[in-house]
């Protein structure tokens, strides 16, 4: 016979009748088939959904982090004079304002794809700097500005008429002096009647002019829309602005050019005078997580190289923006968002996995005397994996589309989680057949086995050597992935994906436990049995018997823990997520409301004296401070009410050691950032101040609070040097002026509104409860709470499972023995008890080493799952024990059991003694 032949002979055998028996044998166990198809469905679907959602939210967290930005995210190219502009022609251009429309739209196609396509169309503007004039006979600060857009015109004319041409005057060749010209502009309505001016006033002033120039106000005007984006760092142009203080000037206000009278500003102003702007509103919702990196990386590469941008006559805008301050937090949140999704993703796979594991054990031992049967009659494994898997296959790839068509069909989008989902299907297909073959191998290997017990011996201490090499292969496996996570995060260094070892690394730890609780149990069960043979009742000593079998099953025992140790791990999570969101609260704002922006100390009198006001610390921080020569070092230098911030504190259970700014000596105590700390031991530090240097006095570090300085998301403050503010004060000429204040009590809100200050134009009103609630539903901050919670919730009914199975699959044997014993007398509720009893260790070990493992995994990754991130707070919040994790397993766990045992009390009280006391069987 040729190796063809066999080979095909061989092929025939394996596969006779193999779909006749697998749709023979389905039909039998239909319900446990359409039980781990379901499981199987849904564990796909969870895997293919939650990395939508988790995508979904990131969208969503960069088109408002965009939209936060507001204007600041705009890309503002600059320019230092209009096309055509030189400081010596005497021509002017009537095309001008077209061809500034046509080079803002040149810019805008110059620039890298990703950039453009987040880009508006695009608004130009020409401006001097602000010079002071008078206007009429008001004397003002002002400059010239243009702006336009494609869009048409941005102002209407409400009196007067739209500056135009001027007359051109005649030019004496003979005169070398520059004749007489006029630029005709205009003034906004409200600001001309608040400042006295009119309709044919003339402005003159040190303006940036070049010869003799009368300016005329020739129309007054009002915006068709004052919030469109082309007003952005005009406000003058759109209302008068408060003069400097200690000015002369009455207000500050811009004189508008139009496209008309744009030529002659070209004219008569040197072209080194102007600066031409493009701007480029961007669209928050052209932007997702995908393509926000391109965006950063090609904003960040127009940045460093502004050649791309190259016009024809050879200038390059250069591009400001904040844009890219702003992506980069935002990335920042999504790398950890996405290490969050990593581990939830890759647990709920790993105790489904081991879910649908444990329904193929009981699918293959209901039918293992078959399997056995067809072993001894001279069927090959191959034949024994082809029937199995002719069964599970179509049952594992139906279960896995059902699933995929779930999960688009509720949430649409890309998913990068197919591999996660393959493995489950893979799992669900292929652990039926395996189980199987490794049954019918063990029961007929046709493995010679030697005579002599010595070598018998040597034979088994191998096998369990093999096995405490493989376990302890496991064991460092997991402490290898969480000594990496530690060290370098769930993400890797240049970006990408996850690092599934990584994300995989709390599963790893119930693996490694689960093997530790292997070794444990028996000693301990083997004690208990002792103690319960010198005893007088039957459970425990039947109980400790059959619980050495039930506890040694490896399968059930590590997806019980698993699934109990993410409960735990979700549940403590979601709790170190909460309690760091109230402390970042607290650090973000510092008291129950914040005021920032220039108040005076009559404001803040007012505020102390309101009702249900306990206590208002003011706040002056004065930047970029030296703190001495031979320091080398620059602060910020923070002037405090130390004695109001003392009973803020006070009042939320903290302590800034603030108390040490006011000890009433002559010097003026400080504390500084941990990071001077080396620096002011070696130097003296030293501040000026507007009597001269300070002298400080050092008492002690700061905290981490950002609450007494200003804080800017993904930026690093300047080191800070903290002193009381009255203290300082003493020592100089005229007080600092506050640009922040912290007001604690109930009344709070209401002492801010009485005053107006949030209605205030440059102040902003911060409350503690609405940031944290503003905080709380971001996104992805709430996406990861909703995913934890989901979590957790699947992971306890995966929990209930695995339990369930455990006590399905060992039921016969169980019920044998308790059959036997009801023929001795054996009443229901000692059956119910020794049921209990044999399963409870295993129950018991696996709550107690989930909950050990849900506890300690997030102390251990705290720092590398960035729940700073999550949390807005400066640093990774510390660990928080929360009770409800742990009391959701312990319910899970004890309910599942007792539920269980009832369950099969009731189904083994049908059972025939007869026939157990005829063949010793059900």
């Amino acid at each position: 016979m040729t190796a063809l032949t066999t080979l095909r002979v061989g092929a025939r055998a394996a596969t006779a009748e193999a779909v006749r028996v697998g749709r023979r044998r389905a039909r039998a166990d239909s319900g446990l088939l359409a039980f781990g198809a379901v499981v199987l469905a849904i564990s796909v679907a969870l895997s293919l959904v939650v990395p939508r959602l988790v995508a979904h939210a990131a969208d969503d967290a960069v088109r408002v982090a965009v939209r936060d930005a507001g204007t600041s995210a705009d890309l503002v190219a600059r320019i230092g004079a209009p096309p055509g502009s030189t400081t010596r022609t005497a021509d002017r251009d009537p095309n001008i304002a077209a061809e500034l429309r046509a080079s803002a739209a040149d810019v805008r196609n110059a620039m890298p794809s990703a950039l453009r396509s987040i880009a508006g169309p695009g608004s130009v503007s020409v401006a001097t700097s602000v010079r002071v004039a008078v206007a009429g006979d008001t004397p003002i600060s002002t400059r010239l500005v243009y702006v336009g857009t494609a869009a048409g015109p941005l102002v209407r004319w409400v009196d007067g008429a739209a500056p135009a041409l001027a007359e051109l005057p005649a030019n004496d060749p003979t005169d070398p002096a520059l004749p007489r010209r006029q630029l005709q502009v205009g003034l906004q309505a409200d600001t001309a009647a608040s400042l006295g001016v009119h309709v044919g006033d003339t402005v003159h002033g040190s303006l940036p002019t070049r010869g003799p120039v009368d300016i005329v106000v020739t129309g007054l005007y009002r915006a068709t829309d004052a919030d469109d984006a082309a007003w952005t760092g005009f406000g003058d142009l759109l209302s008068a602005q408060d003069p400097l203080a200690g000015s002369a000037q009455q207000g500050r206000a811009a004189l508008l050019v139009t496209d008309d009278s744009l030529p002659d500003l070209q004219l008569v102003v040197l072209a080194r005078s102007l600066v031409t702007t493009y701007r480029y509103a961007t669209h928050a919702d052209a932007f997702d997580a995908a393509t926000a990196p391109q965006v950063g990386a090609d904003l960040t590469r127009v940045q460093a190289d502004p050649a791309v941008l190259r016009q024809t006559d050879g200038r390059s805008p250069t591009i400001d923006t904040d844009l890219g301050s702003v992506l980069g937090g935002a990335g920042t949140r999504l790398a950890a968002a996405r290490a969050q999704e990593s581990v939830v993703v890759v647990g709920l796979a790993g105790v489904a996995a081991l879910v649908l594991v444990l329904a193929a054990r009981l699918l293959v031992g209901r039918r293992e005397t078959q399997v056995l049967g067809e072993r001894a009659r001279g069927a090959s494994l191959g034949a024994v994996t082809t029937r199995a898997l002719v069964e599970s296959a179509p049952v594992a790839l139906a279960a896995g589309l059902v699933g995929a068509l779930v999960a688009t069909a509720a949430v649409p989008g890309r998913t990068s989680s197919w591999g996660i989902a393959a493995g489950l299907v893979l799992v669900g297909a292929l652990a039926p057949p395996v189980i199987a073959v490794n049954r019918a191998r063990t029961a007929w290997s046709g493995r010679r086995q030697p005579a002599n017990r010595a070598d018998r011996d040597r034979l088994r201490r191998r096998r369990s050597t093999r096995r405490l090499v493989a376990e302890a292969a496991l064991v460092v496996l997991a402490v290898g992935a969480f000594v990496s996570a530690r060290g370098r995060g769930l993400l890797p260094a240049g970006g990408g994906d996850v690092d599934l070892l990584l994300a995989a690394a709390p599963l790893l730890a119930a693996a490694a436990v689960t093997v530790l609780v292997v070794h444990a149990v028996p000693p301990l069960l083997r004690a208990a049995g002792r103690v319960a043979q010198r005893g007088r009742g039957l459970v425990p000593v039947v109980a400790t018997a059959r619980a050495g079998s039930v506890a040694g099953a490896v399968v059930p025992l590590t997806a019980l823990t698993m699934a109990v140790g993410m409960v735990v791990f979700c549940g403590t999570t979601t709790a170190i997520v909460r309690s760091g969101q109230a402390a970042a609260a607290d650090e973000r704002v510092g008291a129950d409301l914040r005021v920032d922006g220039e108040l005076t100390q009559q404001e803040v009198d007012a505020l102390r004296a309101s009702p249900d006001v306990t206590a208002v610390a003011g706040i002056a921080v004065q930047r970029s401070r030296s703190l001495g020569s031979g320091a080398g070092a620059t602060v910020d230098l923070v002037l405090v009410d130390a004695d109001a911030l003392v009973t803020i504190d006070h009042a939320h259970g903290r302590d800034g050691g603030f108390a040490r700014l006011v000890t009433g000596s002559a010097t003026v105590p400080a504390l500084v950032d941990p990071a001077l700390a080396e620096t002011v031991r070696l130097v003296p530090p030293r501040v000026l101040g507007d009597s001269g240097d300070v002298s400080l006095a050092v008492a002690g570090t700061l905290d981490d609070s950002t609450r007494v300085g200003s804080y800017t998301s993904g930026t690093v403050p300047r080191p800070r040097v903290v002193v009381d503010r009255a203290t300082f004060d003493g020592t100089q000429h005229e007080p600092a002026e506050l640009t922040t204040v912290l007001v604690d009590g109930p009344g709070a809100g209401r002492a801010v509104e009485a005053l107006h200050l949030d209605d205030r134009a440059g102040v902003s009103v911060t409350t503690r409860d609405g940031w944290l609630a503003a905080w709380a539903a971001a996104p992805l901050n709430h996406g990861l709470v909703a995913l934890l919670s989901g979590a957790a919730a699947v992971l306890a009914a995966y929990a209930a499972l695995a339990l369930v199975l455990l006590v399905v699959a060992t039921s016969r044997e169980r019920g044998r023995t308790l059959s036997a014993l009801r023929t001795l007398g054996l009443d229901g509720r000692t059956g119910r008890a020794i049921t209990l009893a044999e399963l409870a260790p295993l129950a018991g070990a696996a709550l107690l080493a989930g909950i050990a493992i849900g506890l300690g995994v997030p102390w251990l990754l705290a720092g590398t799952l960035g729940l700073d991130v999550a949390t807005g707070g400066s640093h990774a919040p510390p660990p928080t024990v929360a009770w409800w994790p742990v009391l959701t397993a312990v319910l899970t766990v004890g309910g599942a059991l007792v539920v269980a045992v009832l369950v099969e009390s009731a189904v083994h009280r049908r059972d025939r003694l007869g026939d157990v006391l005829r063949v010793g069987e059900r």
